[in-house]
């Protein structure tokens, strides 16, 4: 079984959670602490890892956060993905960089994020077809493709209907990767934004194995209870401005943590 898909298993079980903790470091909005420190990127994300862990079933880092401070922010990145493996080895790494691109260029992001990062899965755009998600999966690596984003104009393609099948252009790209995963077992999942749950509910059904990936919840308004009856077991349930970025004070780390633990509690409570 695909390393992603054992330790996210192990991980929800024991904790009968499917909380994932999104870390999106934006520069702006980090406490004054950080941003007095030498490196702002490695302080805040060095504390939320500490103090969050232990709610983590799945950790899902946004390469956009770090990428914009050039050498510097790709250190604390990379600083951050071991650390992560050293305080909590058994919770699957989720690299949310939406990358797409066609054969060397793919293999070439291929071997970065599974090779030299080691991470467990990484999120894609499939726009490009079947060749820009391939390279990824022959490493072994596991995708969450994006399917039915939660962002308001999702729907300006995303629900398209396409004339032959009269689907929404979001489910043909579901039916999709169904079809890839039984190429590659256990190595696809899809990205399904927590803001639609009845789309969630409907996907599911059609594709009763995929694991989703849902952000959504929290800051951008998704429901848990209705995300969790509609999305199943077989999803993470991505929190993150909503845990790691909810106040400016010194204790920040303190208060993520107790926000993750309320998440926590919340899903031991909502989930069957």
């Amino acid at each position: 079984m695909n390393s992603f898909i054992s330790k996210f298993h192990n991980r929800r079980d024991q904790l009968r959670s499917q909380l994932c903790i999104g870390i999106d470091p934006e520069l702006e909005k980090l406490p004054k602490v950080c941003l007095e420190s030498k490196s702002p990127l490695v302080h805040f994300s060095e504390t939320i890892v500490r103090y969050t862990h232990q709610y983590a079933v799945a950790w899902k880092p946004n390469i956009a956060f770090f990428e914009r401070l050039g050498a510097e922010g790709y250190f604390a990145l990379e600083h951050m993905v071991h650390l992560m493996k050293e305080v909590s080895p058994l919770v699957p790494i989720v690299m949310d960089a939406k990358r797409g691109d066609l054969a060397n260029t793919a293999k070439e992001y291929a071997k970065y994020f599974f090779q030299t990062l080691k991470v467990d899965a990484l999120t894609v755009n499939p726009y490009m077809g079947r060749d820009s998600l391939v390279p990824y999966l022959d490493l072994g690596g596991y995708l969450f493709v994006l399917g039915l984003t939660s962002n308001p104009s999702s729907s300006d393609f995303q629900k398209l209907k396409t004339s032959e099948n009269d689907l929404y252009l979001y489910e043909e790209v579901s039916d999709q990767m169904a079809l890839l995963s039984e190429s590659y077992p256990n190595q696809v999942g899809l990205v399904v934004g927590g803001t639609h749950p009845s789309e969630i509910e409907s996907l599911r059904n059609r594709h009763p194995h995929l694991c989703f990936l849902i952000p959504g919840f929290g800051a951008q308004g998704g429901d848990l209870e209705s995300i969790i009856r509609a999305s199943g077991k077989e999803a993470l349930i991505n929190s993150s401005r909503g845990i790691t970025l909810s106040t400016l004070a010194e204790n920040y780390g303190e208060v993520a943590k107790k926000k993750s633990e309320e998440v926590h509690l919340m899903m031991n409570h909502l989930i069957p």
